[in-house]
Formats: C-alpha cells, structure tokens, sequence
C-alpha cells in the first residue's frame, strides 16, 4: 500500500487510542486514523474494511490496498503446506468485511469479540498499513513479554539479519554499550 506524502511526513496508520465497545458490539474509530489518506487523496478506512484475528490476541483491521497485498502474498504459497492450510483456514475464515457506519463505528462480529476477548474498554493502535483492535488488558500483557527488548528487537531488524552489525566500539562515556 502507498502511503501519500504529508506535508514531508509519511502518512500511515499511528498512535494508541483509548475507546469504548457499546452493548451492540460497535466501536468508533479515532478520527485521527479515519483521516489517513491513501492514493488519490481517498481516506483509507473509508468503505469496505476487512476485520479478522490478528497476531498475539488482537484484531486486525485492513483497508482494501493492504488486503489485496496480503492475498496475493498468500495466493503465492503453494497449498501443500500444511502450515499454509491451516494459517489461510483460521485467518480467512474468521475475516469478514465491515463498514464504518456515518458516525465513524465499526460492528465487531460476535465470534471476533470473543477470539480477542473484547470487553467494553479497547484500544485501538495503528500499526503503519493496517489497525490493530486490543483488549488492553492483553496488550500490555503482550508488551511486558517483550520488556526490556525494544532496542535489540529494533537493532536486529534494522541491521538486516543481526548478523551485520556495526562492529566499532563507540567512545568511552558516550552512553552506548561498549563504551
């Protein structure tokens, strides 16, 4: 999906939202995330939206351009694997196209709500290309895991494979490790 230049900034999906999921199963989008724009200057949450289970407990929301990236990724494996068989069942079969209503709610199905053990706090976080839904009690679970990693996740995916790091000892004092 290309994101459109604003103003010198990279536009995408950013930031953590607090809402609430009324009795109905609906919850408002941030505006601040309705108001991405995609090519042609279209808002990307606007129209068909693609709702299924997402990654470590979430629910995960695709605008249409990424949608398509991800089919055609998937189209691209060969359905031999079981591992390929069994990831299309459980993602695809839980998907279902949604539709922001004319106050900016989605409608979480049911079987989605339970999958990501939804109650009436959320939070809502963009995630560059698509939108992630939590149950914030899990998201922070999911980030304490994970605590204390944030610089190595960061270093090994932005040296390539952790295999090429920089091997120059910095200076004495400068804060860095080594030094």
């Amino acid at each position: 999906m290309k994101m459109v230049d604003c103003g010198g900034l990279v536009s995408g999906f950013f930031g953590q939202y607090h809402t609430t999921m009324d009795d109905k199963g609906r919850f408002p989008l941030p505006a601040k995330l309705r108001n991405v724009l995609g090519t042609g200057k279209k808002r990307l949450l606007d129209g068909a939206l693609i709702l299924t289970k997402g990654l470590e407990g979430c629910l995960s929301l695709y605008p249409e351009p990424e949608w398509q990236q991800i089919q055609n990724r998937l189209s691209s494996l060969p359905f031999t694997q079981k591992d390929f068989r069994y990831f299309s069942r459980r993602f695809y079969s839980s998907a279902g196209a949604v539709s922001p209503d004319r106050n900016g709610r989605i409608l979480v199905p049911s079987h989605l709500i339970t999958e990501a053990g939804l109650k009436k706090e959320l939070l809502v976080i963009g995630v560059n290309r698509w939108v992630e839904i939590w149950n914030p009690d899990r998201f922070q679970y999911y980030l304490e895991q994970f605590s204390g990693s944030y610089e190595e996740v960061a270093e090994r995916l932005f040296t390539g494979n952790g295999e090429q790091k920089d091997q120059t000892t910095p200076p004495a004092g400068d804060g860095r490790r080594g030094g």
